[in-house]
Order: C-alpha cells, then sequence, then structure tokens
C-alpha cells in the first residue's frame, strides 16, 4: 500500500520545461532503459540537459551525441553542478516521503534534523547508534529509514522484524545492541524506503541526508559535536563537505 503512494509523488517531481531537447532525453534514458528521468531539464553545463536516472545526475549535448557522467564543477564558482542537483532531488525525494515511514529519535525540542539511511546489520549503523544520546542532547534529531544492503544477508528479514515491533524504537535499539528479536510479520513500507534510498543514489550505510539535501561525509556524522557544528554552519549557509558515501 505504500509503494504507489510514493511512486506517485516522484511522478510529480520533474517537470519539463519547453524546449527540452527530445535527443537528449533519449540519450539519457538509454543509461537505464526500464528507469524513469527525473528532473529533466536544461544544465548550467553550456549545451547540455541533465536528468537523474538510476540514482545519479547523467548530462547529455542538445543533440544527445555526449554523454556524461560523473561529477561536473563550475571551477568560477567553486561549486558543483552534480551535487546541486542531486541535493535538490534528495530533498524532492525526502518531501514525498511520509513522515510515519520513519523511525524517529528526537529531543523534546530539535535545533536540527536528519535523515539517516541505515541497515541493522552495518557496524557503522551499530556505532552511531551507541551514542545516540550524545546526538539528541546537542539537539539533533534523527529520522532512521531502513536501507538493508544486499551484501548483509538476512538484513531486510531483522528490518521487518523491527518494524512490525509493538516498541520499535526498543526493537531498534535491541538489534543494534546484538540482541536478535522475534519473527514478526505485518503491512511493512521496507520496499518504499529502498526505492527512496534508490532515488537518490543510496549505496552506502549509514547515509545521513540534511534538510538542504547535502549528505554529510561519515567522519563528520560519526561524531556529534562535528555534526552538530556543520549542521549550524549549514543553518547560517556555509559550504559543508558533502560526499556520496560507498557501500560500507
Amino acid at each position: 500500500m505504500f509503494f504507489p503512494l510514493l511512486a506517485a509523488s516522484l511522478l510529480a517531481l520533474a517537470p519539463v520545461g519547453a524546449g527540452a531537447s527530445d535527443a537528449a532525453r533519449a540519450a539519457i534514458q538509454k543509461v537505464a532503459p526500464l528507469e524513469r528521468i527525473a528532473g529533466f531539464r536544461e544544465s548550467a553545463l553550456p549545451g547540455y540537459f541533465e536528468g537523474v536516472i538510476g540514482g545519479a545526475v547523467v548530462y547529455a549535448s542538445t543533440d544527445g551525441r555526449f554523454i556524461v557522467r560523473g561529477q561536473v564543477d563550475d571551477t568560477r564558482s567553486g561549486t558543483s553542478l552534480t551535487e546541486t542537483s542531486m541535493a535538490e532531488r534528495r530533498v524532492a525525494v525526502l518531501g514525498a516521503l511520509d513522515p510515519s515511514l520513519r523511525l524517529s529519535y528526537a529531543p523534546p525540542e530539535p535545533k536540527y534534523r536528519l535523515t539517516v539511511f541505515t541497515d541493522v546489520d552495518c557496524p557503522f549503523c551499530k556505532r552511531l547508534h551507541a551514542r545516540i544520546n550524545e546526538y539528541l542532547e546537542l539537539g539533533i534529531a534523527i529520522d532512521y529509514v531502513f536501507f538493508p544492503l544486499s551484501i548483509h544477508i538476512g538484513a531486510e528479514r531483522k528490518s521487518v522484524d523491527v518494524w512490525c515491533s509493538a516498541d520499535r524504537a526498543r526493537a531498534y535499539d535491541s538489534i543494534m545492541a546484538g540482541q536478535k528479536l522475534p519473527p514478526r510479520t505485518c503491512d511493512h513500507p521496507l520496499a518504499t524506503m529502498m526505492q527512496a534510498g534508490n532515488a537518490i543514489g543510496v549505496n552506502a550505510t549509514p547515509t545521513a541526508v540534511g534538510p538542504d539535501g547535502r549528505v554529510f561525509a561519515p567522519a563528520v556524522l560519526m561524531s556529534p559535536q562535528r555534526l552538530r557544528d556543520a549542521l549550524a554552519a549549514a543553518d547560517a549557509g556555509a559550504v559543508v563537505a558533502s560526499e556520496s558515501p560507498s557501500s560500507r
């Protein structure tokens, strides 16, 4: 019941302006023929259009002859065109993900809020959650979205066991502390969570996305104080290190 709702929301996220190049669109579509292009538009890269497909930004020349994949930087402004587009996409996708489809840990009056894609068998996720109270004390609310990696056999089943528990937070605390949970079944949104992660290119856990769509580097995320400082800097409009982490 959850998957169609998110899918319908995502379809509305990619309006295409007048004058869009059919040839460029067709070229981008060839990158992943079975997936839908999101955010198709004329790029800031002169002579190119861009679209998000397969969780990544792809650029195509107006005539469709040339394709550019990977990071594109603007040397004059010192910004990444690719990261700017992906940040917009992350904001749109996570904005379409209903708040009820997250496992939230929050202080009474949060100063900052972060979405973290997590895997119950991920050692770094366990290490992060072991310090959850430190994040809360600094005013940081963490909204977990389950994203079991294929390298962790059984993580998907365990995620369902957590979600279907009467007390999800208690179940998550237990499993992240190394305890086993009894098997449970229910109508769960795991496919929708994973669809959201795939739509924004999540391929590792924990992946932390801020309110403005930036991804925080692991070294920042794993330190409550550094994360608080980075979130404060982001609020002030400063440039904070962003990355697309590799699988771990």
